[in-house]
C-alpha cells in the first residue's frame, strides 16, 4: 500500500512538470536588420537625356534637314515648315516700324505744305465769292450782263427785221409795176434765216434775264457750300502737315515693335531646333507632309551618358538602396561584361506592378560600353549601405 502511494505521487509530480514545460515560450530568432543587405532589380538602358520633339504650330513640311543617326548641336535646325507668308508679314511690319522710327521725310513735309497753301487759296476764293453773293454785287453784275445781252439781241432783231421788211416791200413794188427785181427773191430767203436766228437770240436773252432774277438765293447757298468744302480740305491738309512735323508717337512705335516681335515669333515656330547636343534617334515626318501642333515628329538623345531605369524594386529591397550607393550592372546583350553604376535617384512614391508594391530606381552607368543601345535589358545589384 505504501509503495502504491509513492507511485501515485511520482506520477502526479511528473504530470505537473510536463504542464509547466508546455507553458514556457520558445525563443525566436532576431529579425534581420533592414539596410544591411543588397538589392537587385531588372530594368532597361536609357539615355540620361532624351526628348520627343514637336511643333507648336501646324503647316506643311518644306524640308527635313537631318536624318536618323545624325549628330546635332543645340539650336541646330532639324525640320522647317513652309514660311513664305510669314516672311512677307514680317517684312511688312518691319518696314512699318522703320518708317515710324525714321519719321517724316523733308519731301513729304514740303508736299504737305504745298497742299495746305493751295487749300488756303481755295478758301479765300470761296469766301470772296460768298461775300459778293451776300452783298448782291455778283447778282447785280449778272443782271447787268443779262440785260445788256437782251438789249443787244433786241437791237439786232430790229435791224434785221427792218431790212427784211424793206426787201419784201421792194420786191412787192417790182411785181406791182412789172419791173424785174433781180436777186431780191434770194435776199428775202437769206434775210428770213437771219431774222429767225435773231428772234431765237432775243428769246434766249429774255429767259436768261428771268433766271438771274430768281437765282439770287440759290447762288448764296451754292457759294456757302463751296466755302464749307474748301475749309474742310484746308483743315485736313493742316492736320496732315502737323502730323508729319510732329513725327511718330512713342506708343505707335512700341505697338509696331510688338507686331514685329509677334511676327518674328510666328516665323520662328516654323523651324524645329535641337534642344541640346545629341543624336537624332527617330525622324517621323517627310517633306510635303502636313503636321499638326503637338504630335511628335522626331526624337533626340544624348547617347554619351546612360542609366538603367527599373520599376520592379520591391518594398523589402528598396530599404537597402540609397542615392549614391554603388551598383554593378549586367546587360543581356553583353555577356561577361559587368558595368559599374551609382544610384542616381529613387522615386519616393510606389507603384503597383502585378500586385506587388515596387519603386522606380535610376542607376547611372559610370563606365558605359560603346555597344549599349536604348532599351536593352539590364540587371542591377545595388550594394546596401
Amino acid at each position: 500500500m505504501k509503495k502504491l502511494l509513492i507511485i501515485i505521487v511520482v506520477l502526479a509530480l511528473a504530470a505537473c512538470s510536463s504542464s509547466n514545460a508546455a507553458k514556457t515560450p520558445t525563443p525566436t530568432a532576431a529579425p534581420k536588420k533592414a539596410g544591411t543587405g543588397n538589392a537587385s532589380a531588372q530594368g532597361y538602358v536609357t539615355p540620361v537625356r532624351h526628348a520627343d520633339l514637336s511643333f507648336n504650330t501646324g503647316g506643311r513640311v518644306a524640308e527635313v534637314l537631318v536624318k536618323e543617326g545624325d549628330s546635332v548641336r543645340a539650336g541646330q535646325p532639324l525640320v522647317r515648315l513652309q514660311d513664305a507668308e510669314l516672311k512677307a508679314a514680317l517684312a511688312s511690319v518691319q518696314a512699318n516700324l522703320k518708317q515710324l522710327q525714321n519719321g517724316s521725310r523733308p519731301e513729304e513735309i514740303d508736299a504737305a505744305q504745298a497742299n495746305l497753301d493751295v487749300a488756303n487759296s481755295q478758301v479765300q476764293v470761296a469766301q470772296t465769292n460768298l461775300d459778293k453773293v451776300k452783298t448782291g454785287a455778283q447778282q447785280a453784275a449778272d443782271l447787268a450782263s443779262a440785260q445788256a445781252q437782251l438789249t443787244q439781241a433786241q437791237v439786232q432783231l430790229k435791224d434785221i427785221k427792218d431790212n427784211y421788211d424793206l426787201i419784201v416791200s421792194g420786191r412787192a413794188t417790182c411785181k406791182q409795176y412789172g419791173v424785174p427785181c433781180g436777186g431780191l427773191g434770194l435776199q428775202v430767203q437769206q434775210m428770213s434765216v437771219q431774222l429767225a436766228a435773231a428772234q431765237a437770240s432775243y428769246d434766249a436773252a429774255k429767259v436768261r434775264l428771268a433766271q438771274v432774277y430768281v437765282s439770287g438765293g440759290d447762288d448764296q447757298r451754292s457759294a456757302q457750300a463751296q466755302l464749307d468744302i474748301a475749309v474742310g480740305q484746308r483743315d485736313t491738309a493742316q492736320a496732315k502737315l502737323n502730323l508729319l512735323k510732329a513725327g511718330s508717337m512713342q506708343e505707335d512705335i512700341d505697338a509696331a515693335k510688338a507686331r514685329v516681335a509677334q511676327a518674328q515669333a510666328a516665323l520662328d515656330e516654323t523651324m524645329l531646333l535641337a534642344p541640346f547636343d545629341g543624336t537624332i534617334t527617330e525622324m517621323i515626318v517627310h517633306a510635303g507632309e502636313i503636321v499638326a501642333p503637338g504630335p511628335r515628329v522626331a526624337s533626340i538623345a544624348d547617347l554619351s551618358q546612360w542609366l538603367v531605369e527599373t520599376d520592379d524594386l520591391s518594398e523589402v529591397d528598396v530599404v537597402n538602396a540609397q542615392p549614391g550607393a554603388e551598383a554593378s550592372i549586367t546587360v543581356d546583350a553583353l555577356p561577361g561584361v559587368t558595368l559599374q553604376g551609382t544610384v542616381k535617384s529613387i522615386v519616393p512614391r510606389s507603384i503597383i506592378k502585378r500586385g506587388d508594391v515596387t519603386y522606380t530606381v535610376k542607376v547611372a552607368i559610370n563606365n558605359p560600353d560603346s555597344r549599349l543601345k536604348w532599351g536593352m535589358t539590364a540587371f542591377v545589384d545595388i550594394k546596401g549601405k
